[in-house]
C-alpha cells in the first residue's frame, strides 16, 4: 500500500516538475529596456543603413533608380528634444560609394512658408563627433575643445527651393554649401544632398568606418509660437560594405 501511494505521488510531482521548469512555463524577465544616447539622454531609434551603390548620382532633387536599393528609415519627430508630444515623421535614405555619402529627406508640409526673398532654416542633421578630443588643441589651431557635434544646416528660399547645405561647426568650418538639391513640391518637402566621406573641415564627423556607427539626430524648422520645433531621437548611421 505504501509503495503504490509512493508511485501515485512521482506521478503527480514528476509532471508538475516537467512543467514548472519548461521555457514556456517560466515567469518573464524585466522589459529590455530602450538604448539611451549618454550625451542627449533620449532614446536611441532604429539605424539608417546606408546601401554601397556604384551609380553615377547627381543633387538635383530628382529621385534616381539608385535610390530604390536604399532601405528606408522612418524617422518619427517630436516638439523639442526631450519632449514626448508627437510631431509627425520624416523619411530618409542613404547610399554611398568610395568618396561620398549621400542621402534623401521627405516629409509632409501643407506649404512652403517664408517670404518670397528670404532665406530660411529649413533641416539640420547634428552629427555626434565620435572622438571630440581629434577636433581640438594644436591639430586644428583652437585653443580650446570645438563643439561636440558638426551641424549640417539645409537653407531653402521663399519660393520653396533648397537654397544649399553648408557645415556648421564651432570653431567654423567650411565655408561652401555641400551639393544639394530639391524643394516642396505637393504638399511635400524633398532634399537631396552629398557629403565627403573624410570632409575637408578638420571640426567635421568623417564617415568612413563600416564598423562605426555614426549618431546623429535630426531637427525641423518650422517657427511655431510657443512650440518647440520637431526633433528625432537619435539615430545611427550605418555604412554597408
Amino acid at each position: 500500500m505504501r509503495c503504490w501511494a509512493a508511485t501515485l505521488g512521482l506521478l503527480i510531482v514528476v509532471p508538475l516538475l516537467i512543467l514548472a521548469l519548461s521555457p514556456g512555463a517560466m515567469p518573464p524577465g524585466p522589459a529590455s529596456l530602450p538604448l539611451v544616447d549618454p550625451d542627449l539622454g533620449v532614446p536611441i531609434g532604429d539605424p539608417l543603413l546606408s546601401a554601397a551603390t556604384d551609380a553615377e548620382l547627381v543633387m538635383d532633387g530628382t529621385v534616381e533608380e539608385a535610390w530604390d536599393q536604399a532601405p528606408l528609415l522612418a524617422v518619427p519627430l517630436h516638439y523639442g528634444l526631450h519632449g514626448d508630444e508627437q510631431a509627425g515623421a520624416l523619411e530618409l535614405r542613404s547610399l554611398h560609394d568610395v568618396e561620398n555619402v549621400y542621402f534623401l529627406a521627405r516629409w509632409p508640409a501643407e506649404a512652403h512658408g517664408g517670404e518670397p526673398d528670404v532665406w530660411r532654416n529649413l533641416m539640420t542633421v547634428h552629427w555626434r563627433l565620435v572622438n571630440s578630443g581629434q577636433v581640438s588643441g594644436e591639430s586644428t589651431g583652437s585653443a580650446g575643445l570645438a563643439c561636440t557635434v558638426g551641424c549640417h544646416t539645409v537653407t531653402a528660399d521663399g519660393q520653396g527651393r533648397i537654397a544649399g547645405i553648408r557645415p556648421e561647426t564651432i570653431p567654423p568650418g567650411l565655408s561652401e554649401d555641400l551639393p544639394a538639391g530639391g524643394g516642396w513640391s505637393d504638399a511635400e518637402w524633398l532634399v537631396e544632398w552629398s557629403r565627403p566621406k573624410v570632409s575637408d573641415s578638420p571640426y567635421d564627423q568623417n564617415l568612413t568606418d563600416p564598423d562605426q556607427p555614426y549618431r546623429f539626430f535630426v531637427k525641423l524648422f518650422l517657427g511655431l509660437e510657443d512650440q518647440a520645433d520637431p526633433v528625432s531621437d537619435v539615430h545611427e548611421l550605418r555604412l554597408s560594405r
